[in-house]
């Protein structure tokens, strides 16, 4: 196939996307709020499996933990099902149909319970069907952890799975379909699937079948972002086809891909994988996955684009899916708290004992936490994210999340930036990554001129070839520098609360020459970069006593662009000065926001959302620090926060103030549209109403 072809062959794929709208449900429908998620991978090797599975227990603990929906299994990643199936094979030590059970009990009291399949991980199908198993360019298994000449009796490593290759066109993706179909026709009633492990798309695969249909579509082979791409959208072939059945046999039943709606799996979320399902989940464990800033991004970005989320941790303290490990109830109730006040549901994961039997203890830790979202999520669900500032996607993780870090300890609350939300935004912020098409940068650039203020850190002025700024900055682009690292001198205007010595940058920034920019800081270079043949002292050369040509930061109009990558940098060491010195652009351009937050301390967090249907905004306010204890973070210090005060400025006329979840009336001052409010004093959240 030539080029041509496959280029129709992708806007065959594309087409898909007119269908894709009737599948997602819009935020106004409401998902349940009190969600668990129910793992059940239990080995063929473990004697005695449900038997101590009692349709009374399972309720009991489904009530004590105050769950309104459960995901429960058909399918696990040992291959195992539990049911009886004529496709697949019952695992060998279950007597009775487990998940028939299990939807009994839930539908009995008024519960949903969404059924789980694996999909990317199913150790006996990839044992029994090599062919069906993803492959590296070399044809060796695609896995995630695995030591192919580990003796028998050696530790297995966890999380140890080889990857499957669920393209739509193979033999596996053909068995997946029947198997769905199966379940599909034996159960009446079914509420939605929720179908695991979606992340092959961003590694590739050259299995037979997927070599075979590259070549057909004209795809180069030894371009390996060419090979992942058409993996991508040859996987996203296959979730329409699963969509297709479980529609065409339960219309109203939810359908969930896992890893789709996540920033960090780049290529499934640039061809939208995730616009196959009906609701964005986002499965996390922050307390080891990376922290607890996550959310903010994906819950503003997906509820930006319409659709309800389900934000997800588990009761684990360590790892998702441990046994025995326990998160205490007043961290599950922070995180909870953190979900609603971002517009999500809560959903906590569990892992079931293969006897069958609930563990009360984590059903009582998850209901006390369920307990306080009762009383506070009619605030949070059906909220959209609303401010004037907007933050650019680029998919780059560390710019993305260095800005959005700064953002959450500054308290600046923003949206996801986009061509089509663009002239409701004051300000936006780009992240250092070059990203923009000439299309975005000339509408970027036109919106400017129209009244619109920009801040655009590096690279992410530039165009993806790294050759010349497409944005219009104020100056023009010479080269990156030459050097390692080196020093940023501030002038007054952007100098507040910063030293008025050289600072260090830990990596060098791009050197630029100013044209209509004005300079606002200036580099200031090191002797030499730190070799074995020249270096001074332990780490970094100090820098020169004069200041370099070059400027750290310009201002062209209603331009701040900076030199460095402050939000890589940001994001690695955490250098408050750095932090400080964004803040300070965003002080000299930023005049009208519509919530300010002061007095809170920087690991607070906000989120201001705006509930139409019910004419109110809400500002939502955390307090927890997150402690680093081993490997681990963990929330356990909840300390009362006095002094919080917050200004709002919205075009509605507010008419009433008050605070959740005691729903005491609050006094205001007006001044125009801006409303000041002192905030009790609270302790880990609360919640300020504004209606009008």
């Amino acid at each position: 196939m030539n080029r041509n072809k496959f280029h129709l062959f992708l806007a065959f794929l594309f087409s898909f996307s007119t269908s894709f709208a009737q599948w997602q449900r819009s935020i106004d429908e409401p998902l349940p709020s009190r969600q668990v998620h129910l793992d059940f991978h239990t080995s063929g090797l473990i004697q005695g499996v449900g038997e101590k599975f009692s349709k009374k227990q399972f309720q009991e603990a489904l009530r004590l933990g105050n769950v309104n929906q459960i995901n429960i299994f058909a399918k696990c990643h040992h291959s195992w099902s539990y049911y009886p199936t004529q496709l697949g094979k019952t695992n060998p030590n279950l007597k009775f149909d487990l998940l028939g059970a299990e939807i009994e009990a839930c539908h009995e009291i008024g519960i949903a319970c969404p059924i789980y399949y694996t999909v990317g991980w199913s150790a006996r199908d990839a044992e029994e069907h090599p062919e069906w198993c993803a492959r590296k360019k070399d044809g060796s298994f695609l896995v995630s952890i695995w030591d192919f000449n580990a003796a028998p009796d050696a530790q297995k490593p966890t999380y140890s799975w080889k990857w499957m290759c669920m393209a739509s066109g193979g033999a596996y993706n053909e068995f997946v379909l029947k198997n769905v179909e199966e379940i599909c026709k034996k159960y009446p009633a079914i509420d939605g699937f929720w179908f695991d492990i979606y992340h092959v798309a961003d590694m590739g695969c050259y299995c037979e079948s997927c070599v075979k249909r590259m070549t057909k579509e004209g795809v180069d082979l030894n371009d390996k972002q060419a090979v992942i791409r058409s993996t991508a959208l040859s996987i996203k072939k296959h979730q329409k086809e699963l969509r297709d059945l479980v529609a065409k046999h339960h219309p109203k039943a939810t359908a969930y891909f896992n890893a789709t709606p996540h920033v960090r799996e780049a290529a499934s979320f640039k061809e939208r994988l995730f616009d196959l399902n009906t609701q964005q989940e986002l499965e996390d464990l922050p307390s080891t996955w990376g922290g607890y800033d996550k959310l903010p991004l994906e819950a503003k970005y997906h509820l930006g684009q319409g659709t309800p989320v389900v934000a997800m941790s588990g009761k684990f303290h360590e790892a998702w899916g441990e046994f025995g490990g326990f998160k205490y109830p007043d961290a599950l109730k922070y995180e909870a708290a953190a979900m609603i006040s971002n517009g999500a549901s809560c959903n906590f994961g569990d892992q079931l004992h293969p006897s069958g039997e609930m563990d009360m203890d984590t059903y009582r830790n998850i209901g006390e936490a369920y307990q306080y979202v009762e009383k506070i999520e009619k605030y949070g669900l059906g909220g959209v994210p609303v401010s004037r500032l907007g933050m650019w996607l680029t998919l780059n993780n560390e710019a993305d999340h260095g800005v959005v870090n700064m953002l959450l300890e500054l308290h600046d609350d923003f949206i996801v930036a986009n061509e089509k939300n663009l002239n409701s935004l004051e300000l936006l912020v780009i992240p250092g990554h070059p990203c923009l098409t000439e299309k975005q940068a000339n509408q970027i650039n036109n919106w400017v001129k129209a009244g619109g203020k920009l801040i655009v850190i590096g690279e992410g002025a530039l165009d993806k070839d790294n050759k010349k700024f497409l944005l219009d900055v104020g100056a023009e682009y010479l080269r990156k520098s030459d050097s390692q690292f080196d020093y940023t001198v501030v002038k007054q205007d952007i100098g507040n609360n910063i030293v008025h010595s050289p600072f260090l940058d830990y990596e060098a920034g791009l050197l630029v020459k100013p044209t209509t920019a004005s300079t606002l800081a200036v580099i200031r270079e090191p002797y030499f970069n730190r070799t074995y043949a020249h270096y001074s002292g332990h780490r970094e050369t100090p820098y020169k006593l004069e200041d370099s040509a070059y400027p750290a930061v310009i201002r062209n109009g209603n331009v701040i662009f900076f030199a460095h990558h402050l939000d890589k940098l940001y994001y690695k060491h955490g250098a408050r000065i750095h932090r400080e010195l964004v803040k300070n652009a965003i002080d000299l351009l930023y005049s009208s926001p519509m919530l300010k937050v002061k007095n809170l301390p920087s690991c607070g967090r906000v989120s201001f959302l705006k509930q139409g249907k019910e004419n109110r905004y809400v500002a939502h306010l955390l307090y927890a620090p997150a402690l680093q204890r081993g490997e681990v973070q963990v929330i356990e210090d909840f300390l009362p926060v006095p002094g919080v005060e917050i200004e709002v400025n919205v075009p509605e006329k507010v008419n009433k103030v008050y605070q959740i979840p005691d729903g005491g009336k609050l006094s205001y001052t007006r001044n125009g549209n801006t409303l000041k409010i002192k905030v009790p004093t609270f302790t880990m959240h609360s919640g300020i109403v504004m209606e009008y």
